[in-house]
């Protein structure tokens, strides 16, 4: 009987991959299959988060007595985390130098980070469980089956790696089309240059995947793992492939046939370039996308900078005026609403400490977001990070430039992020099964499952995991505030009373207090200053 094997989920985050919860990563569930590949029975494997490890710390012990251990890891684009803490280098030390008895594999996109992990047995080749099906078996399949092949066979037999993780059945489903940036040379400071193994997966191994997972109830998918999505089976030579629809519409018909009860069905990154030198044809993938997908879907546009000076320094694959025109033309396709959500949008992504940056590139980055609001384009999100430093490339250093970095992002949030996030989400929009994530004293925090989904303030008490419907009443920099809908004002609390619009604290006491209010006209009679107008679409009673 072949020994235990723990599979030790540390998440990950790289620029084509998410793995932080409520995302799960192809990197675990790729290791799952290739353990059941190689014989070893469900009950033979093991399965914890790096969360759950923390929270009981006990459970090192039946790791300690594994035979082996494969951690999988990587954060390349670090950000802010509100569904767990990726594994620190610090732990996977600390973790490592007591597993003295198994085998300890580390995996993920932490192998292309030249560090020292401690004593770790093996560093897993790119497609994940290549090592341990070796170790497991003795037959080496690198150069016998394509990577490809291995993976579209492997990815159905992980999908029950998915009912072990404490997020089921909230997760979103990470599916990777297609491994490494086709470009032929690669953006100076991204992690996807360091990708030895690159393929394109089949259409049809993607759909078995996404079948196996809902057939166990997953119900949430993202087509992230991947630098591109429109040249997912793209046509034509590498450095000048063309976006092919048809693959696309075979691609999502196929998915909602496998997962009919699917509730969110998602993309990331798409280069703007691709739009912008192929209007037409990613025009038309584009209304396929919008066609199949869920509501609130996002392409994320790796702009990185609006300064050309910073573009040609880095060797970025786009620019500002063909950003801009891949903007207008998602806004046209995708644009549409369903359900009063935008199907899709695109986000976009700057970077600071870029080599070539000067004391014009932040103004340079808010004068092109001036463009888009001006020409009433919408947004669904700007992200502004730090540059991760990884091998050679090293960041700018500008003492002044923290100063100019938050002068910056303050502008951005006041002329474009509050604005925009009215207009993407207006007042009043009903937004569905917002998950609870986080509950702080008088205000709970969820989002959608989905892409890049926007961050619910939500007052009032809710057990971490709650799904709510919620409308939404106020808005932020980078996030709403929604109320529970219907709101019951015998059963609200007093802070949700004086979140509802033209209520205010002062009158919720008053309705706090009577709570014999069950209609619009009580309610009027007890407020008889106050306008009421439309004030019935957000409680649980309708006028009479």
């Amino acid at each position: 009987m072949p020994e235990r094997v723990w599979v030790l989920d540390g998440y990950l985050d790289e620029p084509s991959c998410l793995g932080v919860p409520p995302y799960i990563s192809p990197h675990v569930r790729y290791t799952y299959g290739a353990l059941r590949a190689a014989g070893l029975e469900a009950g033979e494997i093991g399965y914890l988060t790096i969360d759950q490890l923390r929270r009981n710390p006990e459970q090192k012990a039946p790791l300690a007595e594994a035979g082996m251990v494969i951690i999988i890891a990587g954060t390349t684009v670090p950000g802010k985390y509100l569904g767990g803490m990726p594994i620190s280098l610090r732990e996977i030390r600390e973790l490592v130098a007591e597993l003295k008895r198994p085998r300890v594999i580390l995996g993920g996109p932490i192998i292309h980070c030249p560090i020292d992990y401690g004593p770790v047995d093996f560093l897993a080749e790119e497609v994940p469980g290549l090592v341990a099906y070796r170790l497991l078996t003795g037959r080496d399949l690198r150069g016998e089956i394509p990577p490809a092949e291995l993976v579209d066979a492997w990815a159905p037999l992980g999908a029950e790696i998915t009912v072990a993780h404490p997020g089921f059945p909230n997760l979103v489903c990470e599916i990777e089309t297609f491994r490494g940036c086709p470009r032929t040379s690669h953006c100076s400071f991204c992690s996807e240059r360091f990708k030895k193994v690159t393929y394109q997966r089949s259409i049809a191994g993607i759909i078995a995947e996404v079948k196996a997972l809902a057939a166990l109830g997953n119900t949430c998918f993202r087509l992230g793992a991947q630098t591109d999505f429109l040249l997912f089976r793209a046509t034509g030579e590498r450095g000048s492939l063309v976006p092919n629809p048809e693959a696309i519409e075979e691609l999502y018909t196929g998915l909602r046939e496998a997962a009919p009860n699917l509730r969110v069905l998602h993309l990331d990154n798409i280069n703007p370039a691709t739009i912008a030198d192929y209007p037409a044809e990613s025009a038309r993938a584009l209304k396929i996308i919008a066609t199949y997908n869920t509501p609130g879907d996002t392409a994320a546009f790796g702009l990185e900078s609006a300064d050309p000076r910073v573009l040609q320094a880095n060797n970025i694959g786009t620019d500002p005026e063909k950003t801009l025109r891949a903007i207008e033309i998602m806004n046209e396709a995708g644009g549409w609403r369903q359900g009063g959500i935008p199907k899709l949008l695109p986000g976009l992504n700057f970077l600071q400490g870029l080599k070539g940056e000067n004391r014009r590139t932040m103004d340079l980055n808010l004068e092109f977001l001036r463009q888009v609001r001006d020409r009433g384009l919408l947004l669904r999100r700007i992200n502004i990070r730090q540059v991760n430093p990884l091998g050679s490339y090293k960041v700018q250093k500008d003492p002044a430039s923290a100063y100019r970095l938050q002068k910056f992002k303050d502008a951005v949030n006041k002329e474009i992020n509050k604005p925009m996030l009215e207009k993407v989400f207006p007042r009043g929009t009903l937004y569905r099964e917002v998950v609870v994530e986080e509950s702080e004293g008088l205000t709970a925090y969820g989002r959608q499952p989905g892409t890049y989904p926007i961050l619910v303030g939500i007052p009032g008490k809710f057990i971490p995991g709650t799904s709510l419907d919620v409308k939404i009443v106020g808005h932020g920099y980078r996030s709403i505030t929604g109320l529970p809908w219907p709101l019951k004002i015998h059963e609200a609390s007093l802070e949700q009373l004086a979140a509802l619009p033209g209520i205010g604290l002062n009158r919720a006491k008053k309705i706090f207090l009577a709570r014999e209010v069950d209609s619009l006209e009580k309610l009027q009679r007890l407020l008889p200053d106050a306008n009421l107008r439309g004030l019935e679409d957000y409680l649980g009673f309708t006028p009479k």
